[in-house]
């Protein structure tokens, strides 16, 4: 196996599966979740049965580029009677690149990087292996400690398991936990928080009828395996993914199963939220616990139940024979797929315009630098945030904190998305009840990362004494503050930052022209047009499109 073999199997293949399962679920919204969940459930089954898959199917080989021959100097391939590009160092000189064969040095090299790969592989997945274990033993020992449930939550849960004739389950009852959860993979068990025997028998039917869902469905083995897929798999994005919606897909099946049973939906959402409002323990409860009350989940379930139709039509006989069949399909070439280096090596159309262009100017510094490095190492426990939040609701900036509030359980898109550390931040700054008063203050922080905070949340906040405090910040030295603050005068919309976004249009920093290229179109005057068409040249195609679309140039 090489090295481009490994990254295909651990890449390529378990992402056609994940992308094939999300059009499945796409064409699916509007029937049942139980068979969202099913389709999430075989995709991770395809992938862990992949490797075994691999083994037995004959290759479906995909020719590919020889890394070791696609070495190629600017001056071997490109050729500008205007424009000398410099080679660099760490190119092959013209020679090299067009007489190269592959030597015994290459190949130990490619060996090296092989086993570094796997070695590196090996390692994570281990750890991260271990620790789901970890949590899978704490849980089952959180469950053998708890106490039996009463005699009450025994005979609830009694006539709801004779009346679906059921398998009857071990209910337990601890102060360790603040959710109702399932735990146990072979044999599971319902945990309920001390206070769930006070509850209205009402609450305890909705409770335990979706926990009894999870049992019956065994959502913790599933969920299990798929944890163990994106272990295995912990450098593809879309498998993390295809593990989550997994998750979410059986909570919503288990929501839908308490809904179908007669329980009113907007009354059971209500219900969900005072369970997640007195879950002040619910880390105690790690991931190996299918709790009801996860907040990564639970804001999406809150919308299904307040926006869903009386009933969701089941999936017909022939419609799940055609997903299987599709899946199938997928899945047996993906497994087969084997990706080979290339006889002939040619040079990429991205090589060949990477040597032609030079790089731009604002890829310069900290724009080379990941989204992360604007992240601020930013902590506040959870009773102090929801203090300072309940102090927001009632002070001068309350309009402003219920709009904040709203995000602070949004689930980061990608690791750019820095929207909820953000929210907490600007919480963690109030003072009094106070929030716009701090964020004008925090504009002079000697940190780069406070300020772009700062920016960001009074671009939020629409508040127009901010302008004044903005403006000088377009000629900052850090492009991510420049580029944040053109962003929030661009969503203020303030005619007063006209000059300084005009001349935002030739800022180094592509992020900065496009906010002004925006800015200036909105705001209008006897020359915008020509201001803006002149950035229609920019070197850049998201300032070009920001342009086109301005004037309505195609």
């Amino acid at each position: 196996m090489t090295t481009l073999e490994l990254l295909s199997g651990l890449l390529i293949k378990p992402a056609a599966l994940s992308l094939t399962a999300l059009g499945m679920t796409a064409l699916l919204r509007r029937r049942r979740a139980s068979a969202r969940h099913a389709v999430w459930t075989a995709a991770i089954a395809a992938m862990l049965a992949l490797p075994v898959l691999a083994a037995i199917l004959p290759d479906l080989r995909i020719p590919t580029l020889d890394a070791g021959a696609q070495r190629v100097s600017a001056a071997t391939h490109v050729a500008s009677p205007t424009r000398q590009v410099r080679p660099r160092l760490s190119e092959s000189s013209p020679a090299q690149a067009v007489d190269r064969s592959e030597t015994p040095r290459e190949t130990s090299a490619e060996g090296v990087v092989f086993v570094a790969c796997v070695s590196v592989w090996a390692l994570v997945a281990s750890l991260l292996l271990a620790r789901r274990i970890n949590a899978e033993v704490g849980v089952y020992r959180l469950a053998r400690e708890a106490r039996p449930a009463s005699l009450r939550l025994r005979r609830v849960s009694g006539r709801l398991v004779h009346a679906r004739q059921a398998e009857r389950a071990d209910i337990r009852v601890s102060a360790l936990v603040g959710s109702p959860a399932v735990v146990g993979l072979v044999h599971p068990i319902v945990l309920l928080p001390e206070d769930a025997e006070s509850w209205p028998d009402a609450d305890l039917a909705a409770v335990l009828t979706h926990e009894l869902g999870h049992v019956e469905r065994r959502d913790c083995l599933t969920n299990f395996c798929a944890d163990v897929a994106a272990i295995l798999y912990w450098c593809n994005p879309l498998v993390g993914f295809s593990a989550r919606r997994l998750r979410l897909e059986g909570e919503r099946a288990c929501d839908e199963r308490v809904v179908n049973e007669g329980t009113d939906s907007r009354a059971y959402a209500e219900l969900l939220l005072r369970v997640a409002r007195a879950d002040r323990l619910g880390s105690s409860l790690t991931r190996a616990a299918t709790a009801m009350s996860r907040a990564r989940e639970l804001e999406s379930r809150l919308m299904t139940l307040v926006d869903r139709p009386e009933t969701y039509p089941a999936i017909s006989r022939m419609a799940a024979t055609l997903l299987v069949s599709t899946g199938v399909s997928i899945t047996l070439p993906a497994a087969a797929l084997t990706v080979r280096a290339a006889d002939a090596p040619i040079a990429t159309a991205a090589a060949l315009i990477s040597q032609v262009l030079p790089p731009e100017p604002d890829r310069l510094d900290d724009s080379l630098a990941s989204p992360r490095s604007e992240r601020l190492p930013f902590r506040i426990d959870e009773s102090t945030l929801d203090r300072r939040v309940t102090e927001a609701f009632s002070g001068p900036d309350s309009v402003f904190a219920r709009r904040l509030a709203v995000g602070l359980h949004h689930e980061p898109a990608n690791e750019a998305d820095l929207v909820r550390d953000r929210i907490r931040w600007v919480f963690g700054q109030a003072e009094g009840g106070r929030l716009i008063g701090p964020l004008l203050e925090s504009l002079d922080d000697r940190d780069w990362r406070v300020q772009a905070y700062a920016v960001w949340a009074l671009a939020v906040a629409g508040d127009a004494q901010a302008v004044p405090r903005l403006i000088p910040l377009l000629r900052h030295s850090v492009w991510r503050v420049r580029a944040m603050a053109a962003f929030a005068l661009r969503a203020l919309g303030d005619p007063g930052a006209e000059g300084a976004m005009r001349a935002a249009l030739v800022d180094p920093a592509w992020q900065v022209r496009v906010e002004a290229v925006e800015y200036v179109a909105a705001i209008g005057g006897d020359d915008a047009r020509e201001l803006i068409r002149a950035r229609l040249d920019d070197r850049h195609i998201a300032v070009r499109r920001a342009a086109q679309s301005a004037i309505g140039v195609h």
